[in-house]
């Protein structure tokens, strides 16, 4: 027998946020200058405000699943982040945990 360990079993939430991250919906609501990306259908969720990227963060309350995000004051985010070609990315984590950067403020 050797002694290699046995392979990690698939995490179901990074699978999922894989899958609902190429189900995601983004608009800009011109009205409130506030961008806003939800992976899959809507869902109950907390708002965390995410300090290290400057935006909220939407997170399934028993799971802690990222579902979504919004950027509040869009047009000042985007002229502080936007790269060269205008694009712009957040990376999140598909959970959210205690190793998270930024503060776990929920706002209901």
């Amino acid at each position: 027998m050797g002694s290699t360990p046995p392979p990690k079993p698939p995490s179901f939430a990074e699978e999922n946020a894989m899958r609902v991250a190429s189900e995601s919906i983004s608009y800009y609501d011109e009205a409130s200058d506030t961008y806003h990306c939800s992976y899959g259908p809507p869902a109950p969720a907390l708002s965390i405000h995410d300090t290290e990227r400057e935006l909220m963060v939407r997170v399934d309350p028993h799971t802690k699943q990222v579902l979504g995000f919004s950027i509040p004051q869009f047009k000042a985010w985007y002229a502080a982040h936007a790269e060269e070609d205008g694009g712009f990315e957040v990376e999140l984590p598909p959970v959210w945990g205690a190793e998270t950067p930024g503060e776990a403020d929920p706002a209901e």
